[in-house]
C-alpha cells in the first residue's frame, strides 16, 4: 500500500470475518457461552468440508475499485506500524503477487486466510506457506465461497490454502470426526527440538517459551463448513480442550510474548507463481493422506 492507498482504505467499508460457533465438546474461550455451541447431530444430511484450524493470525486481501491493493487484519486495514511485525512477510508475499491477486479478485472478493508468520501458541516447522488461504467472500453475491468454487478461482495462482481433511457426508459420530485431529502436517517429528533451536537462536529463555506454548503433538482443532455446490452456508469449530487451557495456563496474550518464527517447510519459495511445496508434499513425506 502507497500513503495515498492508507489513507483511502481507511474510509472503506471493511467486510469482518464472522464469529465462528463452537462444536458440541469444544472447548470454550474467553467471550464464548454455551449458546454458541452446535449439537453434531444438526450436521446430519449436509455436505461436510473438515479442514485443519491453523494457530495464527486472521488477515485478509482484497482490492478497491480502482485497484488498489487493500490489506486486512480482524477489524482493521494494515497501514503499518510496529504492532503489525507478524505481518511483515505476508505484506511483501501480497505486493510481489499483487498483479496475479489482482487477476483473481478484482474488487469483488476478499481473501481471507492464516498468517502463520509467528508462534501464538502452536509452533510449525514444517509450513508450506506462511499465509494459508481458508475463504473468499464475495461482494456481489453477499456469500462465502464453496470450497469448490475457491478452488477454481485460485487454481494456478500463488495462494494455498488450508488442508481438507475430510469432504462429504458427516461421519456417523462425533468421536468418528474427531479421529481427524491428528499431528498437523505443518509439523515434523522433531518440531521440538527445531522450536528450542529456535527460541535459542532468537536468544530468548527457552522455559519461559515452553510455558507460554502449546506443547501437545496434536492440531489445535477443527473447522468444519456446510456447503452447497458454489456457497458456503454455515459453520462451526472445534478447539482441544488442552489447546485452550495451554492458553489461559500462559497467563499472557501471544501479541505480548516475545517474538518466535514458525519455520517453513525445506524448498518453499514464498515468491514462486504457484506454490513449490503443497500438502499433499507434506503428506507424502509423512505417509499419509492431506
Amino acid at each position: 500500500m502507497t500513503d495515498h492507498s492508507c489513507a483511502h482504505a481507511q474510509n472503506l467499508e471493511l467486510f469482518k470475518y464472522p464469529r465462528t460457533p463452537h462444536l458440541e465438546s469444544s472447548r470454550l474461550q474467553v467471550g464464548d457461552s454455551d449458546a454458541d455451541q452446535l449439537a453434531y447431530r444438526e450436521l446430519a444430511g449436509c455436505h461436510l468440508v473438515v479442514e485443519e484450524k491453523l494457530d495464527g493470525a486472521n488477515a485478509a486481501i482484497s482490492f478497491s475499485a480502482g485497484g488498489e491493493l487493500l490489506l486486512q487484519s480482524r477489524g482493521h486495514y494494515l497501514i503499518g506500524g510496529g504492532r503489525e511485525r507478524q505481518f511483515s512477510q505476508f505484506k511483501q508475499w501480497a505486493r510481489a503477487h499483487e498483479h496475479l491477486l489482482l487477476e483473481r479478485l478484482e474488487d469483488r472478493y476478499v481473501l481471507f486466510g492464516e498468517v502463520c508468520s509467528k508462534l501464538h501458541s502452536v509452533f510449525y516447522d514444517r509450513l508450506p506457506h506462511l499465509f494459508l488461504e481458508f475463504d473468499i467472500w464475495d461482494r456481489q453475491q453477499r456469500a462465502f465461497l464453496s470450497t469448490r468454487a475457491r478452488r477454481a478461482l485460485l487454481a494456478g495462482s500463488p495462494v494455498l490454502s488450508v488442508p481438507v481433511l475430510h469432504e462429504g457426508a458427516p461421519p456417523p459420530r462425533l468421536a468418528n470426526l474427531l479421529k481427524l485431529v491428528r499431528p498437523s502436517l505443518a509439523r515434523s517429528a522433531g518440531w521440538r527440538e527445531a522450536f528450542e533451536h529456535t527460541v535459542r537462536r532468537e536468544g530468548l529463555d527457552l522455559a519461559r517459551a515452553w510455558a507460554n506454548g502449546d506443547s501437545s503433538e496434536l492440531m489445535e482443532g477443527l473447522y468444519l463448513k456446510i456447503e452447497s455446490p458454489e456457497h458456503t452456508l454455515g459453520r462451526v469449530k472445534w478447539v482441544r480442550p488442552d489447546f485452550v487451557q495451554a492458553i489461559l495456563d500462559s497467563g499472557i496474550h501471544h501479541s505480548q510474548q516475545p517474538f518466535i518464527p514458525n519455520l517453513l517447510a525445506p524448498g518453499v519459495d514464498l515468491y514462486a507463481p504457484e506454490p513449490v511445496v503443497t500438502w499433499a508434499d507434506l503428506a507424502a513425506a509423512q505417509g499419509r493422506h492431506p
